[in-house]
């Protein structure tokens, strides 16, 4: 059993009524909040809200990544996830241990959705570029992600696992291990680094609400005005917003490098 609050795990009782809460402070918070409306209470939900089986980890998982996507990694908390489902918080803890495990499998989640290159084509480019555009495309459906993949300690599931192993299976006959592991990690960082670009916009168009090409364009055309003599390659440069051309270009030229080094 754990706390009602908080979610530690807590000892049994040795006589009387079971333990709801860890401490007296973990319960004065739940009173509080059942008193300014934040909790909430079982009694008030709907009896089918309330039934077990109706609330699974695949549930659980779904609602975090759809407010992750809204509002960003920092939304989510498991009284959020709660919230969303319709349950108190206490229900969450049986399906995952805290923020930290639903994390993990949030990104395992939003990984396997995408189709596996073919890995016994004997093509490595194919495979590597392959992957390149899945990891990009995951970013823009998904740009919380990155700042969980773009760590020296990524959560390591399954599917991201196996994203790794099917660049390291593709290059297996090229490379020795470490080797190969050094192109992957050159190409998924490649990714990554364009990525923060996708992230960066994702943001400010959530705080302003004006849009990348808007913005730029606004700019250039002040600039070309007042600078443009100094400046002569603004006015040549388009003033579109062109994130998976300038992607392209880079993949192909990375792509190029470790076709070199072969």
């Amino acid at each position: 059993m754990r706390c009602a609050q908080c979610g530690v795990e807590l000892t049994a009782a040795e006589r009387g009524r079971p333990r709801r809460y860890c401490s007296r402070s973990c319960q004065a918070r739940a009173y509080r909040a059942r008193k300014d409306g934040g909790g909430l209470n079982r009694r008030s939900m709907p009896r089918g809200e309330r039934a077990r089986g109706e609330l699974d980890r695949a549930a659980i998982v779904r609602s975090a990544i759809r407010i992750a996507d809204a509002e960003g990694l920092a939304a989510v908390s498991m009284r959020a996830v709660a919230a969303s489902n319709g349950v108190a918080a206490m229900a969450l803890y049986r399906h995952v241990s805290g923020k930290d495990e639903l994390v993990r499998a949030m990104v395992d989640a939003v990984v396997a959705e995408h189709r596996p290159a073919d890995r016994d084509s004997g093509d490595w480019r194919a495979v590597l570029e392959h992957q390149a555009r899945h990891e990009w495309a995951l970013y823009q459906r998904h740009p919380w992600v990155l700042a969980v993949l773009a760590s020296t300690r990524p959560p390591l599931g399954g599917s991201v696992l196996a994203m790794v192993d099917r660049s390291m299976t593709a290059l297996a006959g090229h490379f020795d291990a470490d080797t190969s592991l050094s192109v992957y990690l050159l190409v998924s960082g490649y990714v990554q680094g364009m990525a923060l670009l996708l992230t960066a916009e994702d943001e400010a168009f959530r705080d302003s609400g004006v849009g990348d090409e808007r913005w730029w364009s606004s700019r250039r055309d002040h600039l070309v005005g007042t600078a443009g003599v100094r400046y002569p390659w603004l006015a040549e440069v388009s003033a579109e917003a062109r994130l998976d051309d300038w992607f392209e270009f880079g993949l192909q030229r990375v792509l190029d490098g470790i076709g070199a080094r072969l």
